[in-house]
């Protein structure tokens, strides 16, 4: 009896030092969310608190406003400068619009060519194959998933510890 009462003590304590602890790392990590400020930003953004405006939902003479002005704030254009910083940006903004325009067609043109593709490839086919290659794509479909996801998980562990490890493994290769 004696035994089950010691057992049932340790227990307890373990049990009680373990939500203690639990509470200290929770409340420390509750603060160093704090001390990141109002960011409500995901990792991959600014680090400074800085926000992007969301340029892609901006017509080119809007964006063009916005980067010079960033630019005039930081380097105090003359009048002189900032009509050619503007149309600069104006001139960047067209192209990229363009361009985007272009590959957004070439995307809908090459899918609707892998699809008259696949529609003639199963045509070639038994059902037998057909039914084996349906098979192969799911296959290939399921790896190529879970190798995206393993190296995505990677990609994340490597952000988590800040790359610490990577500038360890450069250190090595150097010497």
């Amino acid at each position: 009896m004696n035994y089950k009462n010691r057992e049932m003590k340790k227990l307890m304590l373990s049990l009680a030092l373990s939500g203690l602890m639990l509470t200290g790392f929770a409340q420390e990590k509750k603060d160093l969310k704090s001390e990141g400020g109002d960011r409500n930003v995901p990792m991959h953004k600014h680090l400074d608190g800085r926000k992007h405006d969301d340029l892609k939902n901006k017509n080119p003479e809007e964006q063009a406003k916005i980067k010079t002005d960033r630019m005039d704030q930081k380097l105090k254009f003359t009048d002189q400068q900032r009509k050619e910083v503007y149309a600069f940006h104006l001139k960047q903004a067209e192209d990229r619009k363009k361009i985007a325009a272009e590959r957004k067609l070439y995307r809908e043109k090459m899918r609707k060519q892998r699809a008259a593709d696949h529609k003639k490839m199963m045509s070639l086919l038994t059902p037998e194959q057909q039914k084996a290659l349906k098979d192969s794509y799911t296959e290939n479909h399921r790896t190529h998933r879970q190798h995206w996801k393993k190296s995505r998980q990677m990609r994340k562990d490597d952000f988590m510890r800040g790359g610490i490890e990577k500038g360890a493994d450069t250190e090595v290769k150097t010497t």
